[in-house]
């Protein structure tokens, strides 16, 4: 009985060490990678031991920063903000990367741009030093507003020209020879000013008067009288003659005598005046 029980016992390690030997066969080729990798990677770290303690030798003390600045809760806070806004920043460092090459390519274009414009930065470095310019700005600052609603004025006021141009270069196609005979008359107002020797300030005067006098004489009143006498002289039919007796008749006529009236008054206040 003794001697069966070790041939039992040897026959399940047989097996198992077939199983086994079956199954290295079956993964030869990925068990040859594996230590080719593992000697590899033994070289590599017996080749960066060394390095590896110096290195943490040298920077002893600011891996000791490091880990307590790991340790810390507002680390990891500022870890998990990053990322959960990865996106965001992968984002911003695309514009940093792009923002730099932006800056490498501008480079030499602003060096020779302020080569260039030498004399005129430093004519303007001395503008902006003058206590003047200060003054202007403050001033400016002060009256923000207002100079926001000039210009806005003068933005609506540009495109108001703008909309009118058109039109006024119409109305002026259409009446250019008015204009030019207006143009005319200023310049035969102005060649007679020069001929005269009038002050400035008389002639502005005269011309006042002037006005007046033609405003005067525009009056309905005045315009209907002068027509009524003046259309006496042009009439085409010639009036009857008038002797003395009949002169001393008309004397008498009512018409008459508020006509002759009209002219004593105004021959009298022209000897007033």
């Amino acid at each position: 009985m003794a001697s069966d029980e070790p041939a039992s016992g040897a026959k399940p390690a047989l097996e198992d060490a077939e199983t086994l030997r079956r199954e290295l066969d079956d993964h030869a080729e990925e068990l040859a990678e594996l230590l080719e990798t593992l000697v590899v990677v033994q070289d590599l770290s017996a080749d960066l031991a060394p390095e590896l303690r110096r290195a943490v030798h040298e920077n002893r003390d600011e891996l000791r920063d490091l880990r307590e600045a790991l340790e810390r809760e507002e680390t990891l806070i500022v870890l998990q903000q990053l990322g959960h806004r990865s996106d965001t920043l992968v984002a911003l460092l695309d514009q940093l990367e792009a923002a730099e090459g932006l800056a490498n390519d501008l480079a030499p274009e602003l060096r020779r741009a302020l080569a260039e414009n030498r004399d005129a930065l430093r004519q303007l470095r001395g503008a902006l030093e003058n206590e003047d310019l200060l003054v202007l700005l403050e001033r400016l600052g002060e009256n923000a507003d207002d100079l926001a609603e000039l210009l806005e004025l003068v933005e609506v006021t540009k495109g108001l020209a703008e909309d009118l141009a058109p039109e006024m270069k119409a109305v002026a196609g259409a009446e250019r020879s008015s204009i030019r005979h207006v143009r005319q008359i200023a310049a035969g107002m102005a060649d007679a000013y020069d001929e005269t020797a009038v002050e400035p300030y008389t002639f502005g005067r005269n011309l006042g008067n002037a006005m007046t006098f033609a405003g005067r004489l525009g009056d309905p009143a005045t315009m209907d009288t002068l027509d009524a006498g003046l259309s006496a002289l042009t009439e085409d039919e010639p009036p009857e003659r008038v002797g003395l007796v009949g002169l001393v008749r008309a004397l008498w006529d009512e018409d008459v005598q508020r006509g002759l009236g009209r002219l004593v008054e105004a021959i009298r206040r022209i000897g007033r005046s």
